[in-house]
């Protein structure tokens, strides 16, 4: 009689972390969808979001990594461009000069946003294709 009892234990604790598993990878897909649909200016808070998306499987926490990687490369990338333009758009006004600190590394700035930019690219596919793998696993 125990015997059956331990078989059904195991098989809704096994029921309750495929559960658990498949709601964490639900949340990610969502997240890192969220951030492809973006635009340029929202990303970086879509970023945000995929880092606050919990995970205690394995093959979920791996996807995680990889997603947060590529889409915190491409948000600070485009934070960094933001931030060039903001002060290109201040030195057409006149708010800041030629000879300003500021506006003398913004080249050095737009060049770091481009190398980021490139690492969140390359990065993406890698986290593309274990969503894939989640959205088949858990038939999201």
């Amino acid at each position: 009689m125990t015997r059956p009892l331990t078989v059904l234990a195991c098989l809704a604790c096994t029921a309750l972390a495929c559960t658990s598993a498949r709601q964490e990878a639900a949340s990610l897909v969502a997240a890192i969808d969220r951030f492809h649909k973006a635009v340029n200016a929202d990303k970086p808070d879509r970023a945000k979001a995929i880092s606050l998306v919990s995970c205690t499987d394995a093959e979920v926490c791996q996807a995680k990594k990889l997603c947060e990687a590529a889409a915190g490369a491409t948000a600070q990338a485009l934070i960094l461009k933001a931030e060039v333009e903001a002060r290109l758009a201040d030195l057409e006004k006149g708010a800041l000069s030629r000879s300003d600190g500021v506006v003398r590394a913004l080249p050095a700035k737009l060049d770091e946003a481009e190398r980021r930019l490139g690492e969140g690219h390359e990065a993406m596919p890698a986290c593309d294709q274990k969503i894939l793998a989640l959205r088949a696993r858990y038939d999201l």
